[in-house]
């Protein structure tokens, strides 16, 4: 029980910082319906997704390598310097390029700015996984929460005062990101990580062998997550992107949820080497699977009333294409915790295959659905793709027989994903069948944690039995 009460109490910790900066970009959403059009909305998301792929491969995620080290109770100085030296590099070679980036026609009027977001996120990467690997959970915290409170002001002053548009965006992103990257440099003191001298070749090659397989990887992830907004806008326009943009943000909530999970589950299944067969390993999966169902139910149940008020008029039908993108999530969370395994491990290349066969899934039916049926074929594309690459990551690390109770399991998904159906295609879903479709799957969930904590009662009655009798 120790054990689930640590990973509980880092969760707890995590989520207090990770909450509030995330869950204010998802509270940030119905702002930026206001001061953004589509278009606009479509061409700033376009920019940070940019962003977000361009990380792991200029850092070669060296990044993911300082985690995983920084845990295995190598030199922390060692470590932090080789990586500071692989993102000083990282840095000159952007700044070099300059005249080659500047021409590409998304960047051009915007590329000063984008650069600097882009260099000031990279270290920020690197900061916040030393952070998290040195165990300064609060600090972790502490500076999300100021991260939010700066990205919201920001935002008010260059968008509703100053009415930037897409320039105010990214100001208030890149504001928001150098204030957690300095709050995390100095409150963490990191400097006196760094040293030239301190920069092992050696301690260098190891972690690029644990970390240039995340790169496709993350490359891969990121075509499941994002590539088909390239091919909406490819085929619909900026507009059509903003509104599946849109779409996305609501189902955000779960994927935040699965984020900070992720980083605490991270610290204990790698801090203690679990294996995929540990009792822990699957308990922790099923508390987890229950609240990720439930909490998929729950948003299901909301998604259409909840987005007539939230937003304004011009992006009130995206609720339609909520459902099938919070499968979607619900999918890769599931295969982000067993993702962990590998980590574990240190197999960082046999995810490179999971994710790869999803993601030409997902960019091919995306590519066949997007002109046939248009922002909908996004959302069945991206829900293919991720159901593809668990089910792989299942059979891979043979978790299939591990899962516990699993016809109220099974039960449960196929009652989400027949609902995302209906609530798809269904123009006014009715009331009474979404209740019927809830309580299938809340007493499927019920039964699982009623005998989950039965079987946590009896564990216990044993341990004190068997002290006693000592």
């Amino acid at each position: 029980m120790n054990r689930y009460k640590k990973l509980g109490w880092n969760t707890f910790i995590i989520g207090i910082g990770s909450m509030g900066s995330k869950f204010m970009i998802f509270l940030l959403v119905p702002f930026y319906t206001f001061y953004l059009s589509p278009s606009e909305y479509g061409q700033a998301d376009i920019l940070m997704m940019t962003i977000s792929i361009l990380i792991p491969i200029v850092t070669l995620s060296i990044a993911d390598g300082v985690f995983r080290y920084t845990m295995d109770k190598a030199s922390k100085k060692q470590v932090f310097s080789t990586a500071c030296m692989i993102l000083l590099i990282a840095g000159t070679v952007l700044i070099l390029l300059t005249p080659l980036l500047r021409s590409v026609p998304m960047l051009q009027n915007y590329y000063g700015l984008f650069l600097t977001l882009l260099i000031v996120q990279l270290w920020n990467t690197l900061f916040q996984q030393q952070v998290r690997a040195n165990g300064k959970l609060i600090l972790y915290s502490v500076s999300g929460l100021l991260m939010s409170g700066v990205l919201l002001v920001a935002n008010v002053i260059f968008l509703k005062y100053y009415d930037m548009g897409v320039d105010g965006y990214l100001y208030a992103n890149l504001l928001a990101f150098a204030v957690n990257t300095l709050v995390l440099f100095f409150g963490a003191k990191l400097y006196k990580l760094f040293s030239f001298r301190a920069v092992n070749k050696a301690l260098l090659k190891k972690m690029l062998i644990y970390s240039l397989p995340l790169i496709p990887n993350a490359i891969l992830w990121w075509v499941m997550q994002v590539s088909d907004r390239y091919i909406l806008t490819f085929f619909l326009g900026v507009a059509a992107n903003g509104l599946y943009t849109v779409a996305a943000k609501i189902p955000s909530l779960l994927s935040m949820l699965s984020s900070i999970f992720f980083q605490a589950w991270s610290i204990s299944a790698i801090g203690e080497k679990l294996k995929q067969n540990d009792s822990f390993f699957t308990g922790v999966f099923t508390l987890f699977s229950c609240l990720f169902f439930v909490a998929t139910e729950g948003i299901m149940l909301i998604v259409q009333p909840f987005s007539a008020i939230l937003f304004s008029s011009a992006y009130h039908g995206v609720w339609q294409y909520v459902p099938f993108l919070l499968i979607a999530v619900l999918l890769s969370s599931f295969s982000s915790f067993l993702e962990v395994s590998y980590m574990v491990e240190k197999k960082t290349k046999q995810l490179l295959f999971t994710s790869l066969k999803g993601s030409v899934i997902n960019v091919g039916l995306a590519l066949l659905l997007i002109p046939t049926i248009g922002i909908l074929g996004a959302s069945i594309a991206t829900l293919a793709g991720f159901l593809v690459t668990w089910l792989l990551r299942m059979k891979q690390i043979q978790f299939f027989n591990q899962i516990e109770f699993k016809k109220m399991f099974w039960m449960s998904m196929g009652l989400l994903i027949t609902q995302s159906v209906y609530l798809s295609f269904a123009g006014d879903p009715n009331w009474w069948v979404q209740g019927m479709f809830a309580l299938g799957l809340f007493v499927c969930q019920s039964t699982i944690l009623v005998k989950k904590f039965g079987a946590f009662r009896g564990s216990k009655k044993v341990s004190q039995e068997g002290m006693v009798n000592r």
